[in-house]
């Protein structure tokens, strides 16, 4: 998850996708403990595209009405739950807000057409498991990439560029690249994102880890293992709604070993499939979001072998992750289903293709660690399948064997020369490609082990990282209040500065102090003046608005900078403060003592040519709100 400040600074950009609109009403309304059904009917019914929404998620099969639900009622809502109907809405205003962007490498219609089907197939495997309720699994899937969408909304042109080096937009390779240009995923944006909206943190860490489940760490069985997993399969099954039937048939065999470890039988998986597919068209006419025709999932065309090999793998106990994925491209299907049945009884995950160019496409979207390639195909040729992948750095560490008929020395070189680890000379003899097979293995293994040390180095650099940005964090806090330190200060009002001279908005600070500070200390002592320290510093924070920032900046002595407010705002915020800190008495020692604090307010104007002018400024300003008696706000001059 990212930290707080890493978000912020997103959130500041200003273009993170957000809910608007009557959904903000709505939202807010389901937040309030007194807030009647009839009163969010009302607001709901004021927008009839979001009303026909609703209606369509209550009378969504999960929730198995006798009657289908054609107006909203109380019992309707009830039926979905005002907290589970908070999170659809704002997954709705998300989805018609941003259809489209300046991010020009970003397909915007195909986003939000998998993103339905991920969120319809969360919804249909969640029912299916019990593992949370219909409408949150819905907006949990629907909203599960909306960091794709956040990144490139605020770096368009980086991440454009991104998806175009990256060719398919796989988990795994995607992620590795955001890290490298951002030094955060998509992953990690979306579930900030979902729990800046207040989502439970037992759906933003499904949606954190969801893309690789086996790193969460989560304890097997558990709600939320089960829970990651089920997000994983929904990712899967949305997925397979836009490959090629070819493909699919192996994401499919893929999805089985997951399905029945979380308790679902390959048959009851084929069902939800097809409903998924039904409910996604349904949903997408309603939301005004293209989809395709796909062929039904019990429709596809499962070889028997591959069937027996699919029903068979959980029980050999590993999931699809731990196996090794092997592509096998040929234009001869005998010898595509020869091949497939060799390597999967030999334990691996197999994928086919009958052309260099499906292989292409294919070997982008699963990574499989083997490629089997026949050197003459139409379309595209093994050696020219075999060029274009060692162009990129998914293929630069795959593991080639090129299957052909072809046994001349020259033709041999020529397959080495652009890129051949191994060579099987046809007819394929079960002997040789169980030996050559068995020598591509060792250097996978050899490539696996040097990732792990890569990735345990990479953890190792993130720990020290983290212990770096701790350390950055206290040497920038100041210990006794809690408060920014000067050293934050002077950094962040130069961050200020620099983004109104850029934005020509207004910026004003207050420097404030204690009236008679050294007095307190003097009668009552210097633990009694840090407990008014700690009093003051806890006000500050009651009476901030979101974008302020209050530092102590020495003894008594405090700013509070206020970006985005003129002078006469930053006054009556000061006014609201000297009030509060006046109103709030403390006890010290047993008597009850009323605080007063002196404020000094100016506004960055044309007049003032740096930084240090603005900060002499507002101390002027306190020097004479302090000779004017205390308990004071002044205004500095404006040039």
């Amino acid at each position: 998850m990212l930290d707080a400040q890493k978000y912020a600074e997103l959130k500041s950009t200003g273009v993170l996708p957000s809910p608007k609109g009557a959904a903000l009403k709505i939202i807010e309304l389901c937040q309030r403990s007194n807030a009647s059904l009839p009163e969010i009917i009302h607001v709901i019914q004021a927008d009839p595209g979001l009303t026909g929404r609703i209606l369509k998620m209550a009378n969504a099969p999960v929730f198995a009405r006798a009657r289908p639900a054609v107006s909203l009622s109380p019992d309707v809502l009830m039926s979905i739950g005002t907290q589970s109907l908070r999170q659809v809405v704002l997954a709705f205003s998300v989805v018609s807000a941003n259809r489209d962007g300046h991010c020009r490498g970003f397909d915007y219609t195909g986003f939000w057409s998998q993103s339905v089907a991920m969120g319809v197939s969360a919804q249909l495997l969640g029912a299916a498991m019990r593992v949370a309720p219909p409408v949150e699994m819905f907006t949990c899937g629907l909203l599960a990439q909306v960091g794709q969408l956040a990144l490139s909304a605020i770096h368009p042109e980086q991440y454009s560029a991104l998806l175009a080096r990256v060719g398919h937009p796989s988990a795994n390779a995607l992620a590795n690249l955001e890290e490298e240009t951002f030094g955060l995923t998509h992953t990690q944006v979306a579930a900030a994102m979902m729990a800046d909206w207040g989502i439970p943190k037992l759906f933003t860490d499904a949606v954190l880890f969801h893309e690789v489940p086996e790193t969460s760490n989560f304890p097997e069985d558990t709600r939320s293992a089960r829970l990651v997993w089920c997000l994983h399969l929904a990712k899967r099954m949305a997925e397979s709604c836009f490959m090629e039937d070819t493909a699919r048939v192996a994401q499919q065999l893929s999805m089985q070993p997951i399905a029945q470890k979380l308790g679902i039988a390959p048959e009851t998986l084929l069902t939800i499939g097809d409903q998924m597919l039904s409910e996604w068209k349904a949903w997408s006419a309603l939301l005004e979001i293209e989809a395709h025709d796909v062929t039904a999932f019990n429709a596809l065309a499962l070889d028997e072998v591959n069937l027996l090999e699919a029903e068979a793998s959980p029980s050999a106990g590993p999931l699809p992750h731990e196996a090794i994925p092997v592509l096998v491209v040929d234009d001869d299907p005998a010898v595509l289903l020869m091949l497939k049945k060799l390597l999967a009884n030999a334990g691996h995950q197999v994928y086919t293709a009958r052309n260099g160019a499906e292989a292409l496409r294919m070997a982008l979207e699963v990574q499989p660690r083997i490629l089997m390639t026949d050197w003459a195909m139409p379309e595209m040729s093994g050696l020219q399948l075999i060029k274009a992948l060692r162009e990129t750095d998914l293929g630069r560490g795959m593991y080639v064997i090129v299957l052909t008929a072809l046994g001349e020395n020259e033709d041999l070189v020529q397959a080495f020369d652009v890129g051949a680890d191994d060579f099987i000379v046809k007819p394929i003899d079960p002997v040789v490609l169980k030996a050559r097979l068995k020598a591509g293995l060792r250097v996978v293994g050899v490539q696996q082990d040097i990732e792990k040390e890569r990735e345990a180095l990479r953890r190792v650099a993130a720990d020290l990282s983290i212990a770096h940005q701790h350390a950055r964090e206290n040497s920038m806090t100041d210990s006794l209040t809690g408060l920014h330190n000067r050293r934050y200060a002077m950094e962040r009002l130069a961050q200020e500065w620099a983004a109104t001279e850029r934005s020509h908005q207004p910026l004003s600070i207050m420097a404030l102090d204690i009236d008679h500070f050294k007095q307190i200390n003097d009668t009552y002592g210097h633990d009694a003046g840090d407990v008014v320290l700690r009093h003051l510093a806890e006000l500050l924070r009651e009476f901030s608005r979101t974008p302020d920032v209050s530092c102590r900046v020495g003894g008594e002595e405090f700013i509070i900078m206020a970006p985005g407010t003129t002078l006469e705002g930053a006054m009556h915020y000061a006014e609201r403060i000297r009030a509060g800190v006046q109103a709030h008495a403390i006890d010290i020692s047993g008597t009850r003592l009323h605080l007063t604090v002196s404020i000094g307010v100016t506004q960055k104007s044309s007049g003032v040519a740096n930084l240090d002018q603005l900060l002499k400024q507002a101390d002027d300003a306190l020097y004479r709100a302090k000779h004017a008696g205390r308990n004071q706000i002044v205004a500095a001059a404006l040039a």
